[in-house]
C-alpha cells in the first residue's frame, strides 16, 4: 500500500514537472509581434464600408455571395481584435494558397514569461483550410494535432449552433496575394439560430420572470419616466429575493439581458416569446440624459454575459460610425458605454459581487455611484474635427482622454473595492 502511494505522489509529481516543463517552452519574455497597428479614422471608416457592403440582410435567401478583404484590412480588424481581447498584437501575410498567421498575447498578471507567441501557417485544399505548420513558443505543435484541435472546435462550435456539415454557411476559401477570396451561402435562419445558441445557457424563466416585472413596474407608474434607477431598485431587489434559492450570477444576468435589449429597442419578444403583454417605449434617462441610460444598460448587457471587449467594440464602432452619418463622435457616450461595461462585470464577476450589488442597488444609490459626471466630455464631434482634435483612435491624445474616463469611473463607490 505504502508503495502504491508513493507511486501515486510520484506520478503527481512528474504530472506538474510535465506542466510546467510545457509552459515554459510555451511562453516567451518578448512578443514575436512587437507593434500594434495605430487604427486611423480612415481605417474604421473602410472597414464600415465593408460591412455596409456585404450586409447579408441585403443578400436574397439561398443565394451565394463573394466577400474579398485585402491583407491590409484582415490585419487591422485582427490587430484590433486582439488588442482589444488579450493586449495582444498580429501580423498576417497573405500569398496564393497560403496565409501566415504571427500573434502576440500578453497574459496579464504574470511577472515573467507573460507572452504567448504562436506562429502558423494554413494553406488551403478544396477551398478549405487546413494548418500546415503551429508553433507555440518554442514547441512545435504537429499537424495533425493541430488539424484536429480545429476540428474537434469546429464541431462543438456547429453542435452548439445545431448546425450539419450541409448548412455550413462557408463555401469556398481562396487565399490570393494581398486578399482574402470567401464565398459563402447566405440563410436567414443562421441568425435566429446564433440568437437561440447564445441563450441556450440562459434560463429562460428567469428572463421572463424580469420581463412580467418590468411589465408590470411600468403598470404601477415605475420606469416610464425618470432616472434609470427608479426601475433599477425594485428589480434588483426582486433579484435579491429571488437568488436566496437560486444563483445570483444567473439572476443578474437574465435582469439585465432583459433590460438591455429593451433599452437598445432590440425585438424583446425573440428574447421571451409568446408573452401577449410587452414594456412601453425606452425613455429612462441617466444624467438626465436618454442616450446615457441606453448606452449604460446595453453595455451591461453585453458584459454580464462575458461580452466586455464586444461591448467596448460596438460602443466604439458606434461612436465612429457617428462621425460622419450620425450625431457624431461623442467621449459622453464612451463614458456611459464603460461605465455600463464595468456594472455588467461586477453584477456577474462572482456570486459574492452579485449579491453585494443587488444589496446596494436595492437600498438604493445615487446615480454618481454607478456612473460619473460625462456631460462635459467633447461630444458631437463630426470627422475632421476629431481627425484636428484627437488624430485618430488610439492617439496618445485620444488615450488621454480615455484614461480621464476610467479615472472617472474608478471613483464611483460602486466599483471601489
Amino acid at each position: 500500500m505504502r508503495a502504491l502511494i508513493k507511486l501515486f505522489f510520484l506520478l503527481i509529481l512528474l504530472s506538474l514537472l510535465a506542466v510546467l516543463a510545457i509552459a515554459w517552452f510555451a511562453l516567451s519574455d518578448a512578443p514575436l509581434v512587437a507593434k500594434p497597428a495605430q487604427l486611423s479614422h480612415q481605417d474604421i471608416a473602410r472597414a464600415r464600408n465593408i460591412l455596409r457592403q456585404n450586409d447579408p440582410r441585403n443578400i436574397p435567401p439561398g443565394t451565394h455571395h463573394i466577400i474579398e478583404i485585402s491583407a491590409k484590412d484582415l490585419n487591422l480588424a485582427a490587430d484590433y481584435l486582439l488588442q482589444q481581447l488579450a493586449r495582444g498584437s498580429a501580423k498576417l501575410t497573405l500569398t496564393t494558397d497560403r496565409l501566415h498567421v504571427q500573434t502576440s498575447l500578453h497574459i496579464p498578471r504574470v511577472p515573467w514569461r507573460n507572452v504567448v507567441n504562436v506562429d502558423s501557417t494554413i494553406q488551403t485544399r478544396d477551398g478549405h483550410p487546413e494548418i500546415t505548420a503551429l508553433r507555440l513558443g518554442a514547441l512545435n505543435i504537429p499537424d495533425r494535432l493541430a488539424n484536429l484541435a480545429a476540428r474537434q472546435l469546429f464541431d462543438y462550435l456547429n453542435a452548439r449552433a445545431r448546425l450539419d456539415d450541409d448548412s455550413d454557411p462557408i463555401r469556398q476559401l481562396q487565399l490570393l496575394p494581398e486578399r482574402l477570396r470567401l464565398t459563402y451561402r447566405w440563410d436567414p435562419a443562421l441568425l435566429d439560430k446564433a440568437r437561440d445558441t447564445l441563450m441556450s445557457g440562459s434560463d429562460l424563466q428567469a428572463l421572463r420572470a424580469y420581463h412580467d416585472l418590468l411589465v408590470d413596474l411600468q403598470a404601477r407608474g415605475v420606469g416610464t419616466r425618470g432616472s434609470v434607477l427608479d426601475l433599477l431598485k425594485p428589480m434588483f431587489a426582486t433579484a435579491l429575493e429571488r437568488s436566496r434559492e437560486r444563483d445570483p450570477i444567473e439572476e443578474n444576468t437574465a435582469l439585465l439581458t432583459v433590460l438591455g435589449t429593451w433599452a437598445g429597442r432590440q425585438n424583446i419578444g425573440r428574447l421571451v416569446p409568446g408573452s401577449a403583454r410587452r414594456p412601453r417605449y425606452f425613455r429612462l434617462k441617466i444624467q438626465r440624459r436618454t442616450d446615457f441610460g441606453q448606452h449604460f444598460l446595453t453595455s451591461a448587457a453585453l458584459a454580464a454575459r462575458g461580452d466586455s471587449a464586444l461591448s467596448d467594440a460596438i460602443g466604439l464602432f458606434k461612436e465612429i460610425s457617428d462621425t460622419d452619418y450620425g450625431s457624431g463622435f461623442s467621449f459622453t457616450d464612451i463614458a456611459a458605454d464603460r461605465a455600463g461595461t464595468r456594472f455588467g462585470e461586477l453584477a456577474t464577476r462572482s456570486q459574492n459581487d452579485a449579491l453585494r450589488l443587488q444589496q446596494r442597488m436595492a437600498a438604493g444609490v445615487m446615480e454618481g455611484d454607478i456612473m460619473p459626471p460625462a456631460r462635459d466630455l467633447p461630444e458631437n464631434m463630426n470627422s475632421e474635427e476629431f481627425k484636428q482634435r484627437f488624430g485618430y483612435v488610439g492617439s496618445p491624445a485620444y488615450r488621454q482622454l480615455m484614461d480621464e474616463i476610467e479615472r472617472r469611473i474608478n471613483t464611483c463607490s460602486l466599483y471601489q473595492n
